[in-house]
């Protein structure tokens, strides 16, 4: 049961700190003891975190002491990452660092606005002067179509805000003789799929029948090296029991398009021959065990998936950050060159 506790009450100053940018002397920091601890749960993304703790102290606590929340931050905005790293030690400067990360994001939306407010006044005054001046009166048009737009992202953000969140695929943990697998379960797909690759790491290559050598065609084609009659897939149950179910592989050539981005694939012939149900509500792809049991798989989270499957399990922050900073310096050189 997730119980969420209230959210900190905002300062006496009224919310943002822009003291830091205004050369203004800074409000003394809030003593730890007025601070309700930060609102943690599992699996918790980086988005909610962010949502259920306005506060920056506990935001910060928070991406400090949880190593999955850190990987994701450093995986979706790297910049804030190791400015925060570099700080890592020092928990007053990583609030300031974090502060000043959101009051800059505030001080460009009001420059915005503001320039909005004066692109939409001279407009009105050109209207009012010439009724049809077609300039003016397609800028007005696009403005009602933004405001259209807009209470429609806010009906969505109101009735259907998983909208906006990142979609993971489907993946569930399996293992194949012995090796550890992420299997992706994909029910468009006819037929169960490994790359070449992840079938000589499991030790079942030696297995194949290259009688079933052909063409795979769809969003793309590829080689089919051939077919692996009889494998077992094994998979656990919440309670640590450990189930064999009987499946049929096709092996494809690695130089296939995705298939090193998708080593395993579950796909709709061994969906239907163990009567699969994919489980959205409860998040688990469930197995039939005749006559009348079954046995659910939970999807992985994006902790658990490996980056080539779009989650952040193995994502090297420093790794990360000494790439961005690469970058950044070619990025810097060429506009260098350029001038």
């Amino acid at each position: 049961m997730l119980v969420i506790q209230p959210r900190p009450q905002p300062s006496a100053a009224g919310g943002l700190d822009f003291s830091s940018l205004l050369n203004a002397a800074p409000t003394p920091p809030t003593t730890s003891s007025s601070i309700e601890p930060f609102v943690y749960y599992p699996s918790m993304s980086f988005e909610e975190a962010a949502a259920y703790n306005p506060h920056p102290r506990n935001m910060v606590q928070l991406l400090f002491a949880k190593e999955h929340l850190w990987k994701e931050l450093h995986y979706h905005n790297p910049k804030l990452g190791m400015a925060l790293g570099a700080v890592r030690n020092n928990l007053e400067e990583a609030v300031r660092v974090w502060q000043q990360y959101v009051v800059q994001g505030s001080i460009q939306k009001a420059l915005l606005q503001t320039q909005h407010y004066h692109r939409d006044r001279d407009m009105k005054e050109r209207l009012q002067r010439n009724p049809n001046d077609a300039e003016a009166v397609e800028y007005f048009r696009q403005q009602d179509n933004k405001k259209l737009v807009q209470q429609q992202y806010l009906q969505m953000m109101e009735e259907y805000p998983e909208s906006l969140s990142k979609v993971l695929m489907l993946y569930i943990p399996a293992r194949i003789n012995g090796h550890e697998v992420q299997a992706f379960c994909d029910s468009g797909a006819q037929m169960t799929i490994m790359s070449k690759k992840v079938a000589m790491e499991c030790g079942i290559f030696d297995m194949l029948d290259d009688r079933f050598q052909g063409i795979a065609s769809g969003v793309g084609t590829g080689k089919i090296l051939g077919r692996i009659h009889l494998v077992q897939l094994q998979l656990q149950s919440p309670d640590g029991v450990q189930y064999h179910f009987h499946c049929t592989i096709t092996v494809m050539d690695d130089a296939v398009e995705g298939a090193k981005d998708m080593p395993f694939l579950l796909g709709l012939d061994m969906m239907k021959r163990h009567q699969c149900q994919i489980d959205l509500e409860k998040g688990v792809l469930r197995f039939r065990i005749p006559p009348t049991q079954h046995l659910e798989v939970a999807f992985l989270h994006e902790k658990d998936l490996d980056e080539s499957q779009g989650g952040t399990k193995g994502f090297d922050a420093a790794l990360a950050n000494a790439r961005w900073m690469q970058e950044d310096e070619g990025k810097n050189q060429d506009a260098l060159d350029e001038s």
